[in-house]
């Protein structure tokens, strides 16, 4: 290699260098912002101030759902079953450890009901309802052996029922004594 060809190399790899001084100082700066931004985020994990979820799930130690925070819920395990639930809701339900849904605090999607309940394995026992316009309505019952529901709709009311039939009504025309749907059977 003669010393002409040596030296217009030397140039070449002179302005190459001047080029990559600036670039890997920016690339060192950007790393650096890049580290820091990430131990931000990491520090704001492990003490969040805001989380933003559609759903959370709280499991057992054999990974049975116990806990379930969702909107909307799915519909309720039962036995191990999934069954149809009667309009979609969002909340919080909880199961016990066959993962059979017990019961939950939930809104309603659809008609805009708030709603806690209580539930044997399968089927509803307790039940107290808000709706949007104020009206309230409380009910315990075992199945089809016996019910007590009051509220307060357009006026107050109060029924008490053994296998279906009237006991106690007041007052004796409260439209909610007749009514066929299950919560008030």
């Amino acid at each position: 290699m003669n010393e002409e060809h040596m030296l217009s190399r030397i140039i070449v790899l002179e302005r190459r260098q001047k080029r990559i001084y600036p670039a890997a100082g920016l690339l060192a700066i950007l790393l650096t912002a890049a580290i820091v931004f990430q131990s931000h985020q990491i520090r704001n994990l492990r003490n969040p101030e805001k989380l933003r979820v559609r759903e959370l799930a709280v499991v057992d130690e054999h990974g049975t759902e116990r806990v379930l925070i969702a909107a909307p819920l799915p519909d309720p395990m039962i036995a191990g079953q999934r069954h149809k639930r009667d309009g979609a809701v969002s909340g919080i339900i909880i199961a016990d450890a066959t993962g059979t849904e017990r019961g939950g605090y939930v809104t309603a999607d659809g008609y805009a009901n708030a709603l806690l309940t209580l539930d044997g394995q399968g089927f509803q026992t307790v039940l107290l309802l808000a709706e949007p316009n104020g009206g309230t309505t409380f009910r315990i019952w075992n199945r089809d052996k016996g019910s007590v529901t009051m509220g307060v709709s357009d006026n107050p009311y109060f029924n008490l029922k053994r296998n279906g039939k009237p006991l106690f009504v007041t007052p004796a025309d409260n439209p909610e004594s007749r009514d066929p749907r299950p919560m008030f059977r």
